[in-house]
């Protein structure tokens, strides 16, 4: 009987062994070739080129920098080994006491703690299978890694393994995340820094010393310690690394981008999906790298100086300062007074703010904040104690274009795109202020006004439906004026004009013209005059592109081709352009627009000395500035405020605030074109005006030259007039 038995379970052993290998067998059958490894090419960055196919910068979800083992340090190889696979040089490829024990473990805590898997298991499992958590992805895993140790050495699988592992923030592999982390090569790096490095591949969201920096440093001082039990490092040096702090370059934290390759990123996700994951495209671009850098610098310099000039609370800008600040805090904290707070938490009613060792509540603020970043506060008193508010930093938007074709040569959305990457210029709805006043010139330009035709200035009151209340707008310093010009009224901003104006035109032909410019969703009321609008400073920029091309709308664009690493052309685009508005009636609107700069709000862009024309835009209790102008070839506005609805200050209108940052970059990229003068279309004639009589200058009287649409241009001389002068250009400037 007993022979029988055992008979019987050495059969069932028998069975179970050759079923299992069977198993093994069939599992083996449709694994990846190991091969591949002979010639391993690893995912690319996408490269993304300017306009004159110049390297702008590189993008892609693996951001990458081979480097052979021979040029990663010893004690960069110890620390991955120290805290991943310890048995590295002694395994077969499993290790079978490192799976005994993650069971045991795992068993005693009754979920998954350890996962005993060796380097060479990790390197199988990135190059060639899922992450899913299951026994056959596992059993799949184990045999890939059996045949990797046959068919390469543990140095070959090291330096693969270096090169190829996820670190977090966009990293693959020990060289790209050295750069982002440390902003050094990994061949520099220290011990304690090898040490943080190695700690990632466990969990590196985690572990992220971006995100979660005593996380990270919890596990550096960990996996030093493991170096030290393994002998790799003696007691002094492992004493010494772990009382060091953890620094990383907080800069890096969006390591290589800008406002412009996050645009890039996006657009090719969204398009390309999987294909951009891939990387390894080539993607050419319409922006100019030379003007994309100087739109950073003029936007990031002009803002600081604003908030610096008028008291502005602002962070400070390094990570030093910000961090010396932030440490250097009272303890305590009294309601009235501005902090520096980090934001630890974001909840859907609540954002929980940390200054210095305590913690606040604050309201979630209608503007964009990210947790692991720090913020102005203000304290406030609530329930006998304290709750802080959340102040905005001051913030601008640049959008520069082509004005022949509407390419995208420059574009910032903020201050600093590594304190907040929303991208302003693309998604900031905002009031454009008397910025939008054009729109209703060129209309009256088009019932056939002209420049020299009077309007009464005086402030009527109207009805607002918005509201359901009358309304009576106001000109800058409350001044008031009688009959003007409508060029006077365009160049001085004189809101009282403007509105009067809309109500002779009618609403109509107004949004028509707002539509053909491509400012949509226009409401039928009386404060449309004065900006009331909302729109992005892409959009609106891309509006005086039609002006600057005589009443050719261009669409904007960014990318001119994309080819994929097989040199396969994916994509292709040109300019995209229509005559939408006579250029005639355009022409004249640009003359006007010269006087903004000659004569007006914008004068002090004279200092220029080129031939440009533009408009200033200044909202209600000055919470937008705005300058937006142009020259034949190319067009660039600029917006600044704050990301919520609160003023600027006192008198910080368009020409204060934007325009300043407006020349800054003008006078580089006008220099770029030639000097011209716009063109003269047919149909158009130029006439000198006498000022002072509004008639046609002749040897009695002087005159300016004025742009006429053909027909509506003055008969009358000075000679044939009696004196009666108009009142001249006695106004003080308005935004």
């Amino acid at each position: 009987m007993k022979n029988r038995v055992a008979k019987f379970l050495l059969l069932a052993s028998f069975l179970i062994i050759v079923g299992v290998l069977l198993f093994l067998f069939i599992l083996s059958l449709d694994l990846p070739s190991v091969e591949k490894l002979e010639n391993f090419t690893p995912p690319e960055a996408t490269v993304v080129y300017d306009y004159r196919d110049r390297i702008y910068g590189d993008i892609g979800v693996q951001r990458r920098y081979y480097v052979p083992l021979d040029e990663i340090p010893l004690y960069v190889r110890q620390a991955f080994i120290a805290a991943e696979d310890k048995n590295f040089y002694e395994h077969f490829g499993i290790d079978i006491g490192a799976i005994i024990r993650a069971m045991i473990v795992n068993i005693k805590h009754r979920r998954v703690v350890q996962g005993g898997s060796t380097i060479t298991q990790q390197l199988a499992r990135n190059l060639f299978l899922t992450h899913e958590r299951n026994i056959i992805r596992k059993l799949r895993e184990m045999i890939l890694a059996i045949k990797i140790e046959r068919k390469y050495s543990k140095d070959r699988i090291l330096e693969l393994y270096l090169n190829q592992i996820y670190l977090g923030s966009g990293a693959y592999g020990v060289e790209a995340a050295s750069r982002i982390y440390f902003g050094k090569s990994v061949r520099e790096l220290t011990l304690e820094e090898a040490a943080t490095l190695a700690g990632l591949p466990k969990a590196p969201a985690k572990f992220n010393p971006f995100a979660n920096p005593k996380l990270a440093k919890e596990r550096r001082n960990y996996v030093l310690r493991r170096m030290y039990e393994d002998k790799y490092i003696t007691k002094e040096e492992y004493e010494s690394a772990i009382r060091k702090p953890l620094i990383v370059e907080t800069e890096n934290r969006f390591y290589g981008m800008d406002y412009f390759l996050d645009m890039v990123q996006q657009y090719l996700f969204e398009k390309y999906g999987e294909l951009a994951l891939a990387g390894g495209l080539k993607v050419y671009t319409t922006i100019d790298r030379d003007l994309q850098k100087l739109a950073q610098k003029v936007l990031h310099r002009g803002i600081l100086k604003i908030a610096k000039t008028y008291g502005m609370p602002f962070l400070p800008e390094s990570k030093k300062e910000l961090e010396r600040a932030y440490e250097n805090q009272p303890t305590k904290i009294k309601p009235g007074n501005i902090y520096i707070g980090y934001i630890e938490q974001i909840e859907d009613s609540k954002v929980i703010i940390k200054i210095k060792d305590r913690s606040f509540e604050a309201d979630v603020p209608s503007m964009p904040i990210e947790e692991g970043t720090f913020v102005l506060v203000k304290a406030h008193r609530f329930k006998g104690g304290v709750k802080l508010e959340i102040l905005p930093d001051l913030q601008g938007a640049l959008v520069s274009m082509d004005a022949k074709t509407g390419e995208i040569r420059a574009i910032v959305g903020g201050y600093s795109y590594v304190r907040s990457p929303y991208n302003r210029a693309l998604k900031a709805k905002r009031q454009p202020g008397s910025a939008i006043k054009p729109v209703i010139y060129l209309a009256s330009l088009m019932r056939g006004y002209t420049q020299i035709s009077m309007i009464d200035a005086m402030p009527r009151s109207y009805y607002d439906p918005s509201t359901g209340e009358y309304w009576t707008p106001r000109n800058y310093d409350n001044k008031e004026y009688g009959i003007v010009t409508l060029r006077m009224a365009l160049a001085k901003s004189i809101n009282t004009a403007t509105v009067n104006l809309l109500d002779e035109l009618g609403f109509e032909i107004v949004m028509d013209v707002a539509d053909k410019l491509g400012l949509k969703d226009l409401k039928p009321f009386y404060s449309l005059a004065l900006g009331t609008v909302e729109v992005t400073p892409l959009e609106l920029t891309s509006a005086y592109q039609t002006f600057a091309d005589l009443g050719i709308k261009c669409e904007p664009f960014f990318i001119r081709r994309i080819v994929d690493r097989y040199g396969n052309v994916l994509e292709v685009n040109e300019p995209k352009c229509e005559q939408v508005l006579p250029p005639q009636e355009v022409r004249v609107l640009v003359d006007m627009l010269r006087a903004v700069i000659t004569e007006g709000t914008g004068k002090r862009a004279m200092v220029l000395n080129r031939i440009i024309a533009g408009k200033t835009g200044t909202t209600d209790e000055f919470m937008d500035a705005w300058f937006v102008g142009f020259s034949p070839y190319i067009v660039t506005g600029v917006w600044v405020g704050f990301d919520i609805k609160r003023s600027l200050g006192e008198h910080m209108s368009g020409a204060r605030v934007a325009l300043p940052i407006w020349i800054d970059f003008m006078s580089v990229a006008t220099a770029k074109y030639p000097d011209e003068d716009f063109p003269l279309p047919d149909g158009t004639v130029i006439v000198s005006i006498n000022k002072e009589k509004l008639v046609r200058a002749d040897e009695t009287c002087p005159g300016i030259p004025m742009i006429f649409v053909e027909g509506t241009e003055p008969d009358t001389t000075c000679s044939d007039v009696e004196e009666s002068p108009v009142d001249e250009f006695l106004f003080n400037s308005a935004p």
